[in-house]
């Protein structure tokens, strides 16, 4: 009987024991700890993206609201929009990831005369949109580094979302 109430005692004892108790709330807290860190730092990629394509868009529209609409000056415009200058440039050189001439669409308005009163610079939404002079523009998709989906066991969700901001401006010649 003495026997079994020191093994009692022993295993009360180690109930109370505390060392590694820090170690296994670590190691149930850090995985939540590392998805929220990479959906953050996500979240805040996506947006960093959408807000300098939207801001070249802005550039884009009007620039071509103060220049003759020819099809030089809509090329120049959609370098403008990709590369943040009138000149082509290298992949590196863009302004986001993935972002080319054909992700640019430039749409315009007529009045009843037939003369351009309004210039729209955007990216698609859908895979595909119709611009003027019957071009077709792609759309930009983000690129996340992180795989959030795989790291919560899901291979179907992903933060692949549409980069589509639109500007339209009263053109001016």
């Amino acid at each position: 009987m003495r026997k079994l109430l020191d093994r009692f005692r022993k295993l009360s004892g180690l109930l109370k024991d505390e060392s590694g108790g820090t170690l296994a709330e670590m190691a149930l807290t850090l995985p939540l700890l590392v998805v929220l860190l990479a959906g953050v730092s996500e979240i805040g990629r996506y947006f960093q993206a959408y807000t300098t394509m939207a801001k070249s868009t802005r550039a884009a529209a009007r620039y071509l609201s103060n220049h003759k609409y020819t099809n030089l000056e809509v090329s120049r415009a959609k370098n403008l929009a990709v590369c943040g200058r009138l000149t082509t440039c290298t992949d590196d050189e863009r302004l986001v990831k993935g972002a080319t001439p054909d992700n640019i669409c430039v749409q315009t308005t007529l009045d009843g005369a037939g003369n351009i009163e309004t210039v729209t610079v955007s990216i698609p939404r859908d895979a595909t949109m119709t611009c003027d002079a019957d071009a077709v523009a792609t759309k930009l998709v983000y690129t996340p580094i992180f795989n959030i989906g795989a790291m919560l066991g899901s291979n179907t969700w992903t933060m692949t979302y549409p980069i589509s901001p639109r500007t339209t401006m009263r053109y001016i010649p």
